[in-house]
This record gives structure tokens, sequence and C-alpha cells, in this order.
């Protein structure tokens, strides 16, 4: 990569990590909001653009994960969505991605919902591309046990961990001390090695190189075809334990109240999880009917 050009650098990660505020330290600005506690704050991408030794530094601050509002796959499409209409996924492709992860979160160790976050990150980067990403884990200074979180930090990245994959890819992983020479001291190495190795092709360019693939067959749309088959028919079992608990009929319009409330509560289960197997089921079929360079045009070019 040129030594003059402008690098662009996209920061995702859970809800409450601190995205906004390590935007707000790296770019001097102190204008962006930041949200506090787990709040979600930042809804839509931001870009703050600032000079690092001479460099222009593009930085996408974008919306938390763990939304109740929003799915973690419709966070990415707002991202991907968000990217093209600014231009940048054409004039300017990105360099490096910084996961941050907040060390308070670090209980969820093993959680379906991270190794799923992260398989989706993964199929979207391809393994060419992890040396390009770096894992900074924030809020240290609000622990309690520090030795505690360090093991369960050193779980992850170590193997058989969430994070083994990347590690074995190349990422790095850095403690984030939430200060402007930490912000510095990270996305100096994100520069370095773009500027050392150039730039390779993510598994995105690589499908949008395929001509009238099906969205399915593509390494991400296998992995959300997965994710939604399981989804699909973990509801499913819902379904048929929660009829095997339907109360009698006659409670639904019966003179107790506890158990017309019982009724009631059974029915509002029962509703939405019949909604959340139907918008599964729609979404899947809508993902089988798509060729990937339909769905593609959503999502950004990757030059990392």
């Amino acid at each position: 990569m040129a030594a003059d050009s402008p690098v662009m650098i996209l920061l995702v990660g859970m809800t409450g990590a601190g995205k906004t505020t390590f935007a707000s330290l790296a770019s001097g600005r102190a204008d962006l909001e930041i949200g506090t506690g787990l709040d979600p704050c930042t809804q839509d991408p931001c870009a703050v653009e600032f000079k690092l030794r001479n460099r222009t530094v593009i930085l996408i601050d974008t919306p938390g994960f763990d939304d109740d509002a929003r799915s973690d796959v419709e966070i990415l499409e707002s991202i991907a969505k968000w990217m093209v209409k600014q231009g940048y996924s054409k004039q300017q492709p990105l360099d490096g991605l910084i996961l941050l992860h907040p060390i308070f979160a670090a209980n969820g160790l093993d959680s379906g919902t991270e190794r799923k976050r992260t398989r989706i990150l993964q199929k979207i980067l391809g393994e060419d591309a992890y040396r390009r990403v770096v894992i900074a884990t924030t809020m240290w200074g609000v622990l309690n046990d520090e030795e505690d979180a360090q093991r369960d930090i050193h779980a992850r990245w170590t193997r058989g961990g969430v994070w083994d994959e990347f590690r074995r890819g190349g990422s790095t992983m850095v403690r984030h001390y939430n200060t402007k020479e930490s912000t510095h001291r990270i996305l100096q190495s994100i520069i370095d090695r773009s500027d050392e190795a150039g730039r390779t092709q993510s598994q995105i360019q690589r499908d949008l190189a395929k001509k009238n693939v099906r969205f399915r067959d593509t390494a991400i749309g296998e992995e959300l075809s997965d994710q939604l088959d399981e989804e699909i028919c973990l509801i499913q079992n819902q379904l048929l334990e929660h009829r095997r608990e339907r109360p009698p009929d006659s409670w639904r319009k019966s003179r107790n109240r506890a158990q017309r409330e019982m009724w009631k509560e059974w029915d509002d289960e029962y509703s939405d999880l019949v909604k959340s197997l139907q918008a599964r089921q729609a979404a899947s079929k809508k993902m089988n009917s798509y060729l990937v360079s339909v769905f593609f045009i959503i999502l950004p070019t990757l030059h990392i």
C-alpha cells in the first residue's frame, strides 16, 4: 500500500465495548456521542477522519452487537448498506478490522451467540484476512478480579476458544488502556501490516468474482443458512414442548383470574414463537433465491 494512501479501519463489537470512546480518543474529537453502560448509543455507522503520523485514517464507528431490537446479522447488513451508500466500498477499501471486547463480558466465555457472531465475521473475511484483525479487550480499569478475567480471555484465545481460529490465522490480541496512546498503537499496528504485506482478497471478494452462484452456496451464505436451520429446529422443538404445556381451553374465559392470566401468558408465548419461526423460515426461503451478485451489492468490498 502506498505510504500516503488513506487507511480505513472498521470498529466492531458488542454494545458497551467502548467503540465510540475509542474513536473519540483516537481522533481527538470530543463531540462524538458516547453512551453509558450497556445502552445502545451508536445506531448508525459514523466515519471519523483524522491524521496519525501524517497518514489519513478513516475510522468507522459501528452499531453495537447484542442489540435487543436488531439481530447481529441485521446490524452487519446495516453497516454494509451504509458503506455502499457512502461510497466507501468502491472509493476506499477497508485495511483492517478492530474487534473491541469488554472484559466484563468474559463470563459469557463460550456463549452460542458469541461463537455465531465470530463465525459470521470469519466467513466474511476469510482466513487470508485474519492477519488484519486486532481483538482489543477493554474496560480493564473497572475490574475487581483481574486474574479471573485474564484466565477467561486466555481461554478465548487459546486452542478451542472462540477466537482460536483468528489467532491461528495471524490476528493479534491486545489490551486497550482507554488512552489516546493505546488507540494509536492499535491503529498503527494495522497500518504497519498493510504497508508491509500489501492487500489481500477477502472471502467476500472471491465470492463476488463468481457468476450466478446462489448466496446459500457462498461461505457467508452457508454459515448464515446453517445458523437459520439451527434456529428453526430449536424453535420447532420449543413449540412442541409449549403445546404439551397448553392449559385447558376452559381457562381462556375462566372466572378464575389466575387461570385466565395463565392462559394469556401461554398464548402470548406461543404467538411469539410462531412469529419467530415464520420470520426465520421466510429468511431461509429468501436466501435460497438470492444470487450472490444480487445479495452482495449491499456488502462492502473488503481489500484487506
